[in-house]
This record gives structure tokens, sequence and C-alpha cells, in this order.
């Protein structure tokens, strides 16, 4: 049975709404109804967007929320989608703009693209550079084409996008900069822009950069220059490091990625994606779940399950206080389930492989914490060290290994970070890829003296692994020489 819905409700519902409902619109004076069958997107009290049927129509709606500000924001969509359709960018038609039929709250109704794709997923998924190259260089285009006709998406990011039958559509007309309409966006203005939006990636796709904004500079009909693309990789370096403190700050509050319930006896943030049925439970009794599931490790520091929640199997960590000196020492510091979650987020935006942060959680006294806990999804693998010295070990390939350890290094070194025990064990092997856990101890420096001298322990740390393999100390010393600490 579909509910009728309002906007109060809308508002009051939060990220708890319920779908399917019906809402009713005006019309030339009459009422149409529209049903809404799924939530695209929530901004709790501010904007709602979902998916469903109007005149008989698979379409996307954009509900604006606010008591203040949704007149402003509507007419700003308004203005961007029409923006973009004069231009001649691919943009979803819009087919009705009007208000709820109960208070005048206003909303437009544009066609849903069918198929569509995320472009960031068709990219990750891609199998090959040349055809993770293409989508770039389709995307640049496209991003080109914007800034031809003076256009520009203030918050440039690849969700901005849709991929359909190998066209490229602009969506959210609200981000769209139409200041300068109709004139070429400047040089510096536009070098910052595509550096955002090259910025979005890891660095393991920076080798394709250049072929995409080849394309770019030919479709702003530029002279090839390779100062200028020098210029792009230091504004794709310091978007990165701009997005990377907004991403770390987010990652511990409440938004559209995070559940986040914080109080006076605790903290915890879950990825939305995992936040329903037995994970619930888990959170509210760690406890209970690691002794009703077979244990990984028991250990002093820290005891470590793995737990089957809502079908998938989890990594759970419990970080232990073992004596009341240790936790007066631990009590006014950050966490090690805190500074895990924060690790594993950084080393997913450097394109690290690390088991992905599922949730952390930490008991708290007022600002003084006690015992936590950290969350991960399980990697189903084999140690370095079990698997270098185990009977499999003249079924694989040192050199291939030794090769995945150094760019994992590499890619560290490039980020001014250190891990802090660099043990085989913390390496796992899994399928073609290599990750790294136990991520509580890494630090970023600051100083290059500082940090040539943590991976340089880190490394000899590695190497005491194989102080009984000289064949295999051999090509991962050669392998660490590579880097140039």
């Amino acid at each position: 049975m579909k509910s009728t819905a309002d906007s109060q409700h809308l508002r009051n519902s939060g990220r708890n709404l319920e779908v399917p409902f019906r809402l009713f619109l005006k019309s030339d004076g009459s009422s149409v109804k529209l049903i809404c069958e799924s939530i695209a997107r929530i901004i709790p009290g501010k904007r709602l967007v979902c998916i469903g049927k109007w005149n008989d129509k698979s379409v996307a709606v954009k509900i604006f929320l606010s008591a203040k500000s949704a007149g402003r924001h509507c007419d700003r969509e308004i203005k961007g989608v029409n923006a973009l359709k004069n231009a001649g960018i691919k943009t979803p038609a819009l087919l009705f703009q009007g208000n709820l039929l109960q208070d005048g709250t206003p909303l437009l109704v544009f066609e849903r693209i069918i198929p569509a794709h995320n472009p960031q997923e068709a990219v990750l998924k891609a199998k090959t550079d040349e055809k993770r190259c293409e989508l770039l260089k389709q995307i640049t285009i496209v991003i080109a084409e914007q800034h031809e006709a003076g256009l520009k998406q203030k918050d440039l990011h690849l969700g901005n996008f849709l991929l359909a039958n190998n066209d490229i559509y602009t969506i959210d007309g609200d981000t769209v900069d139409t200041r300068q309409m109709g004139t070429p966006l400047p040089k510096a203005k536009s070098m910052k822009n595509i550096g955002l939006y090259f910025a979005q990636f890891d660095p393991n796709f920076d080798h394709l950069f250049s072929t995409a904004f080849q394309a770019y500079t030919a479709k702003r009909s530029w002279s090839p220059d390779s100062g200028l693309f020098n210029q792009l990789l230091k504004e794709v370096k310091s978007q990165r490091k701009n997005g990377k403190k907004k991403y770390l700050n987010k990652i511990f509050r409440e938004c559209t990625s995070f559940v986040c319930n914080k109080s006076w006896n605790s903290h915890m943030v879950c990825d939305r994606n995992f936040y329903y049925g037995e994970m619930k439970k888990l959170i509210a009794d760690p406890d209970s779940a690691i002794d009703a599931n077979r244990l990984l490790k028991d250990g002093n520091s820290s005891t470590v399950a793995l737990a089957k929640v809502n079908n998938k199997l989890l990594v759970v960590k419990r970080y232990n206080i073992k004596n009341f000196i240790h936790a007066l020492n631990r009590c006014p510091r950050n966490t090690r389930a805190w500074s895990s979650w924060r690790n594993a987020h950084r080393l997913e935006g450097l394109g690290i492989p690390t088991p992905k942060p599922i949730a952390f959680f930490e008991r708290r006294w007022g600002p003084f914490r006690s015992t936590s806990y950290y969350i991960s999804e399980y990697i189903d693998g084999t140690d370095l060290y079990d698997l270098i010295t185990s009977d499999k070990s003249k079924e694989i390939s040192i050199e291939i290994l030794s090769k995945r350890f150094g760019e994992i290094l590499k890619s560290l070194a490039d980020a001014c970070m250190s891990h802090g025990d660099f043990k085989a064990t913390n390496f796992i092997a899994a399928g073609s890829r290599l990750f790294i856990i136990d991520i509580e101890g890494m630090r970023e420096h600051i100083f290059k003296w500082s940090l040539r001298r943590a991976l340089k322990r880190d490394c000899a740390r590695f190497m005491k692994n194989w102080t009984n393999l000289p064949e295999v100390a051999r090509v991962f010393h050669n392998q660490i020489k590579k880097i140039k600490l």
C-alpha cells in the first residue's frame, strides 16, 4: 500500500524515509500523481532525489525541502540545466517544474536515462588501461565543452556524470557556475577545474592523465605544452591534499556515506551500506560477537575474530586495555581503532590495497577513551611469510610479489607515510593483489628526513623475515633499492 507524503513528512523522516510513497503535484490548476519508488540521494531537511513514475514515464525527481533556500536552489538547478542544454551538452531533459500540491514545495522532474552507469565504477571495472583511458577522455572532452561554453561545475566530481550507450550526460545543474556563460573559461580557472576532476582518481591512474589532457587541450584549441601538463599535475596534487583533509574530517561524522552515533559513553561510525540487520547488533555488543566467533588472534594487546555479518565475512578487532597504567596512558589519546579507521581511508584514497573499513566503535567517558573496536572486510588470502615459506612457494613468483610490495612502498613514500610494523605477516596475498593490514601505527610525516628514517626502519623490519632465505632477501632488497628512499 503506497502512502501519501507531504513535505513535512519528507523533512521529518530524515534518512529513514520508506518507499514507495505518493506525491501530488500542482499542474495547470489540477493535481498530478507521482510515485516515488526508490531513493537515489537524501540530504536530510534540504534535498531529496528519488526514482519513480510520472505520467507513466520513468523519471528522476529532485525535491527541494529547505524552508529557507528551496526556491533559490531550484532556480539555480533550472538555470544550470538550461545553460548545459543551450551549450549543446547532453543532460537529462527537464520534463516538469512545479510544486507539491499541499504547500508549494518546489520540485523538478527529469527524464530517467536508462540504462545508465556510474563513470567511476566503469573506470574501476575496465580491464585494460586502453579502456580506462577512453572513458577518461570521454568525460574530459565534455568538461572541455563546458569550459568552452563558459560553464564550470563548482563541485566537479564523477558523480555529476552518467554514462549511457557511450554518451556522457552531465547532471546536477545546481553546481553549474553560469557567471561566464557565453565566454570561454580563462586558462587559470580551466586548469583549476580540470585539476579537480583528475584529483578524483587515486594516484594509480596518474599515468593515464597525459592522453586525456591532450584530448582536453585539443578540444579547447590550445597548443600542446609540456609545461601546461606539469602545471596540471601540480594542481592535481594540491587538490588531492585539500580533498584529503575534507574527506578525513567527513569520515568521523554523520553524512551520506556514514552513520555516526556519538554520546558521552561511546563513539561509533559505520559505512551506511553495511549498517543494517546483524551489523547493528554486533556494534551494540561487540564483545559477545567476538566470544561467539572464531578467533584469529587472542593476544594481550588485541583480540581478533572472524564473524559472518549479514552474509559477509568481517574481521572484528578489539584493542585491549592491559591494565590500569595502560588505561591512564591511552585514555586522553585517539584510540587505535580510530587510527585504523582513518588510516584505512587514507590508504583507499591512495589506491593502496587494504581491507575495506566497515566501522569503528570506542567506549568513552566524556573525552576519555577506553576499549575500542575496528571492523573491516575479510580478505581470503595468505600472509606473505606463510606463502613464501609454505609448500606452495614453488608455484609462486617471488619477483611478482616483490613488485607488488615495491608498489606499496613507493605509494607510501610518495604520500609521506610510514607503516610502523612491516612484518611479512602484515601483508596478505589474495588473487593478483597484495593487501596491507595492522595499520593503526601508520604515520604521516612532515619532514623528508623523518619519512626516510621511518621507511628505512620499516624496510629493515621487513628484511628480517628473510634472514634464512637469502634468495628471497636478494629479490626484495633489489626492489627496495629501486625506490631510492
